[in-house]
């Protein structure tokens, strides 16, 4: 760590302390008891409808747990770096929070190792927590660890189905992915690749210092079009990946309907506020006293794609009436 990164960590700290025991000392007052709520993300704490901070306090506003009444919200974002969850986690932990929304497996396992007697919600996970040893079932999660989370590897597989699709006459397509990348997700993505006649140039980039360099590549290899990795550490990188992309006349499909209206060509996922509503509902049935262990794990079930039309004008394309056919929304951003 920087001594620039490690001074402001610093005063992160104490201001946080400071906010902490404020809100704790005025809620006891009129409340009798103040909840603590930690998020602990490898990405940002972003502000969009669809995030933390907005729906899903929001939803728990309504269920009677606000901020600066009741609940305390502190919120711990590595910003692209993983190597800083595990400290993330036990700051949370030294605050004494009550439950961690932990976003991705990595988080979770951090949250678990420093804070192992605390409650943890998945918001959500691109891999299945039984599978990582974070639950005994989906059904009863016999631990810490309840939430939600999506097949992230079915997922990518069909974002580059749609990707082929919209482009019919592509034969190269690369495939943007973070330092979580498994191999797992490499070889389900090779097998879609081979099925559709296509082929796939994998680049995974550390963080977004390297993004103009793996478009350049992707662009050298003749790509017409890149998978952007669903993945939590992309999800406000959508504007840089967009630039990048027209530029070198590459279409983009990212994971989240708001990285299509930002930029991305296509936008393919589950339907992200309501999924951070669920993460609000599952905060407090635990706030309320229900034992994580016991309440069941749950899949999306419903997937929305959207085209951004001003990027389809931008390079020029014509996505075919079939395919429109099976768009859920058109975006002009």
């Amino acid at each position: 760590m920087t001594r620039r990164k490690f001074i402001t960590l610093g005063w992160s700290v104490i201001a946080t302390m400071l906010v902490l025991n404020d809100l704790t000392t005025v809620s006891a007052n009129a409340q009798g008891r103040t909840w603590r709520l930690g998020h602990l993300s490898p990405g940002y704490d972003a502000t969009r409808p669809g995030s933390i901070r907005t729906t899903t306090l929001q939803e728990l506003s309504g269920r009677g747990f606000s901020e600066g009444r009741n609940l305390v919200y502190l919120s711990a974002a590595a910003e692209g770096d993983l190597s800083r969850l595990p400290e993330l986690a036990r700051m949370l932990a030294q605050q004494r929070v009550d439950v961690i929304i932990a976003v991705g497996i990595p988080a979770a396992r951090a949250a678990m190792t420093a804070a192992p007697n605390t409650p943890i919600v998945l918001s959500f996970s691109g891999e299945d927590p039984v599978k990582e040893g974070l639950a005994v079932s989906i059904a009863r999660p016999g631990g810490s660890v309840t939430g939600i989370f999506f097949r992230g590897i079915e997922s990518d597989a069909k974002r580059l189905e749609l990707l082929s699709e919209a482009l019919p006459t592509a034969r190269v397509f690369g495939f943007l992915a973070a330092p979580t990348l498994e191999p797992e997700r490499s070889e389900g993505l090779a097998r879609t690749a081979a099925k559709l006649g296509v082929s796939l140039k994998t680049i995974v980039v550390q963080s977004p210092a390297d993004y103009a360099s793996a478009f350049e590549a992707f662009h050298a290899e003749g790509a017409a079009g890149v998978l952007v990795m669903g993945s939590t550490t992309f999800a406000s990188d959508a504007p840089s990946f967009s630039r990048l992309a027209t530029e070198r006349g590459m279409a983009t499909i990212c994971e989240w309907d708001h990285m299509a209206r930002e930029g991305c060509m296509l936008g393919f996922g589950p339907d992200l506020v309501g999924l951070r509503r669920l993460t609000g509902d599952y905060v407090a049935r635990i706030f309320k006293g229900e034992n994580p262990a016991e309440i069941p794990i749950q899949l999306p079930d419903r997937f929305t794609l959207i085209v951004n039309r001003r990027i389809v004008a931008q390079l020029n394309l014509q996505l075919s009436t079939v395919f429109l056919a099976r768009v859920d929304e058109e975006v002009n951003e």
